[in-house]
């Protein structure tokens, strides 16, 4: 299978690394004062991979080498690798020709960048990128938890993460958003519930199936939502993110309701306060 096939079907759609810029994170040059400390890739195990009649190889550390190959366009090695360790994420890294690192980077939920991504230039000038600053109160830790409570996923033995039967693919999906309405997490539960074909979400004629389970976590309460409760909660967000500016002050749209009630208030108090002179002539 090639590099693009491979990457497509486990979520790595985009192998080009992002901007620096990209979530306004810093970026930290470092000089690699000791190339030993670079890794580099293993000929070997490739050799052994390349050998298998079977796409993956499992580590006896119980990692899965879901590929390892070299991309003759892009004249790199890479190997992407299921790594079963808390929280069991997917390893992406490619290598230049002489086997040294290129760049590394680990996603959780086949989506969502942790950890330290390492970019390593020709010349071995070292680029890390901190992806865990992206995110706000609520990071990996709370929402594996939450996978574990849904029965999900064991996280002591990772019993649940990937689906053995199907090529190892994730049984769920993450994803972490920063936009208008501020910082959440979507997830998505591939491993489903039974489904009647009566059920209106079915949409087309077919022997019974499974549907998904999808939850929106808020990226800064950790206040969760439901499929059905989404809605209300990206339209409460961008309800509390709307200002209005009156006099060099800044309201949001709930304090802006409040100060026009208080104002209307004044106003109807000042037209019934009435003076001396209009009672006295009525």
């Amino acid at each position: 299978m090639k590099r693009l096939d491979f990457i497509q079907k486990i979520g790595l759609a985009t192998v080009g690394l992002p901007l620096l810029s990209s979530f306004g994170l810093p970026k930290a040059y470092l000089s690699v004062a000791d190339q030993e400390e670079r890794e580099k890739f293993d000929f070997e195990l490739y050799e052994i991979v390349k050998s298998q009649k079977n796409e993956m190889y499992e580590l006896p550390n119980g990692n899965i080498i879901w590929a390892m190959e070299y991309d003759e366009q892009e004249k790199i090695y890479y190997k992407i690798e299921l790594v079963n360790e808390y929280p069991y994420y997917t390893s992406y890294k490619e290598y230049y020709r002489d086997g040294y690192l290129k760049s590394s980077e680990k996603k959780v939920g086949v989506y969502v960048y942790i950890g330290q991504r390492l970019m390593y230039d020709k010349k071995g000038n070292l680029t890390i990128i901190d992806e865990d600053k992206k995110f706000g109160k609520i990071k990996i830790d709370y929402i594996m938890n939450f996978l574990q409570g849904k029965g999900i996923i064991d996280l002591k033995t990772g019993e649940g993460w990937c689906d053995k039967k199907n090529s190892y693919s994730s049984t769920y999906y993450l994803y972490f958003k920063e936009d208008k309405i501020g910082k959440y997490w979507v997830i998505i539960y591939l491993r489903y519930e039974r489904l009647d074909p009566k059920n209106p979400k079915l949409k087309y004629k077919e022997e019974p199936a499974h549907i998904s389970f999808t939850w929106l976590i808020d990226g800064e309460t950790g206040a969760i939502y439901t499929e059905d409760e989404i809605k209300e909660f990206k339209q409460r967000n961008l309800l509390s993110k709307t200002t209005h500016t009156f006099q060099g002050k800044t309201y949001t749209e709930e304090e802006w309701k409040a100060f026009e009630q208080e104002q209307w208030e004044k106003y109807q108090a000042k037209r019934n306060h009435k003076s001396f002179w209009e009672r006295l002539f009525g």
